[in-house]
């Protein structure tokens, strides 16, 4: 791997939600674009377990934590697997979180910056607005019928005594309904989809996740007009995405990321 030049980070675009916008927290999803991983990788891959070269992928994290105004070392992500498992981040945990398995993570304390990777599952952020805490969650299929929107709810309100008023969330880029095909049996997962299945073009089912990450997060109850659905399917902007479904296996991660700020906003991000 080639040395990388100094990162010029308006070059690495995020793409972001209003509902998030606040100087006291810093939040973005990554996209391909601005890092230094080669070939199916190319270029932005925050991926460490899908083969790519180990310093790329650091330096890649490094690029995206900088790009909000944070160190490589306040970074913080776990190993996924598709659970409802919850990382509560802080002095004692930051340290050995790769060494966790968790697909949710929150936390109350400043100066982290929480990130799960996805190629087609759906990143869930969240923060309560009086910025006590924030949260990232990573729900696949899989997850989504094990309820993580909730669970991550519930994580984020324990900050403050269960209360979910004041919680905010965003769904993020990820494989929407136009291309979800799936077969009955994940269908089956779901005991209520009216309304988030229809039948695809070669009449097989296609599952909404936005709509059931979306139900999830109102069924925990956050307010639906404080639930914002990015609606961009990584699958159709894989360009622009990385995605499972359309570039194959090893496919690059991209990230979803969220922090409290320890300077109170004073940083540009």
């Amino acid at each position: 791997m080639p040395t990388p030049s100094e990162p010029n980070l308006s070059d690495l675009p995020l793409f972001r939600f209003d509902s998030l916008a606040d100087a006291r927290i810093a939040h973005g999803v990554s996209t391909r674009a601005g890092g230094v991983s080669r070939g199916q990788y190319a270029s932005l891959n925050l991926g460490a377990s899908v083969g790519d070269d180990a310093e790329a992928v650091a330096e890649n994290r490094s690029r995206l934590a900088a790009a909000l105004g944070f160190a490589a070392e306040q970074l913080v992500t776990t190993p996924q697997v598709h659970g409802t498992d919850v990382l509560v981040v802080d002095e004692a945990t930051a340290p050995t979180a790769l060494s966790a398995r968790a697909d949710i993570l929150v936390t109350d304390r400043p100066g982290y910056l929480l990130m799960q990777r996805s190629a087609d599952c759906v990143p869930i952020l969240l923060w309560r607005d009086d910025a006590r805490a924030v949260g990232v969650a990573h729900a696949g299929w899989r997850g989504t019928a094990l309820g993580v929107a909730g669970r991550a709810v519930a994580a984020v309100a324990g900050f403050a005594d269960g209360d979910v008023g004041g919680v905010y969330a965003a769904v993020g880029p990820s494989i929407g309904p136009c291309c979800f095909e799936v077969g009955d049996e994940v269908v089956a997962q779901f005991p209520d989809v009216e309304g988030a299945v229809a039948v695809g073009p070669r009449g097989r089912p296609h599952l909404d996740l936005w709509e059931l990450n979306r139900r999830g997060l109102v069924g925990a109850g956050i307010d639906p007009e404080h639930v914002e659905v990015a609606g961009v399917c990584t699958r159709c902007n894989s360009n622009t995405f990385f995605s499972h479904r359309a570039l194959g296996y090893p496919a690059g991660r991209f990230g979803a990321v969220i922090g409290l700020r320890a300077d109170n906003g004073c940083v540009d991000g």
